[in-house]
């Protein structure tokens, strides 16, 4: 996840990041995200998602949360790892069908890891 000092100034990269061979898709649903996508020219499939956050973006915190109650909770995590080989299995060439597919799961997650976070503050 990259993390950039300034979104407008990340959004004047934008052709040199494409000239890598991502594709930019901007925002794409999430306020304050720049998301873009590597995709393997010779199979079509996606290699790389970048979500890229401005310094300061409480969506930084919400990303992290989930990462390390996954990592503090191995259950959990396997749950999560089976669910994206569901979904993979079901969308294996659509990157965004297959977040949708496990979005439930990933809200599930994140509020509980949320939730450890107020009651360390």
């Amino acid at each position: 996840m990259p993390v950039v000092s300034d979104l407008a100034e990340f959004e004047k990269l934008r052709p040199a990041v494409e000239d890598l061979g991502y594709v930019w898709w901007g925002e794409y649903g999430l306020e304050g995200r720049r998301y873009c996508t590597l995709d393997d020219p010779l199979t079509v499939r996606r290699q790389v998602q970048l979500h890229c956050y401005g310094q300061g973006s409480s969506e930084i915190t919400r990303h992290l949360a989930f990462r390390d109650y996954l990592r503090s909770h191995p259950d959990l995590a396997h749950a999560y790892d089976m669910e994206k080989v569901r979904c993979r299995d079901r969308h294996p060439l659509d990157s965004h069908a297959y977040g949708d597919c496990k979005s439930a799961l990933v809200q599930k997650i994140e509020a509980e890891a949320l939730s450890t976070l107020v009651g360390k503050a």
